[in-house]
């Protein structure tokens, strides 16, 4: 007797359909690199902010260690919100390589010959 095999879910990844048990849910490099650009850039000018309002003419031994106090706490709640903020952008996310869905391409295209 013939049993049917479950319909497979698919997903669209850069223009391919993929069974979704073959997608990896992961940031790509290109995400990763943005990421990691924007938060310096983001680290830098609060730095720069902090630094500014906190040292007059002089920098003192007290000012620096409380700029840098001040700075540990208030990078962490930034990086926080900036990291809930990356988390509702979906670019980049489901990333695979190129070989990667090269082979499924090609697999499919033999499955699809072998059961016309």
């Amino acid at each position: 007797m013939r049993t049917e095999k479950d319909p497979k879910e698919f997903q669209k990844i850069d223009g391919v359909s993929v069974p979704k048990e073959l997608a990896v849910e992961r940031e790509s490099p290109a995400r990763s690199i943005a990421k990691a650009i924007s938060w310096r850039i983001i680290a830098s000018l609060t730095t720069f902010t902090i630094f500014y309002f906190t040292v007059g003419g002089k920098v003192a031994l007290e000012v620096i260690t409380a700029a840098v106090g001040i700075e540990l706490f208030t990078k962490m709640a930034i990086y926080y919100v900036h990291e809930r903020i990356w988390a509702n952008v979906y670019w980049g996310r489901n990333w695979m390589r190129y070989k990667l869905i090269r082979r499924i391409k090609l697999n499919y295209i033999r499955w699809k010959r072998k059961n016309r």
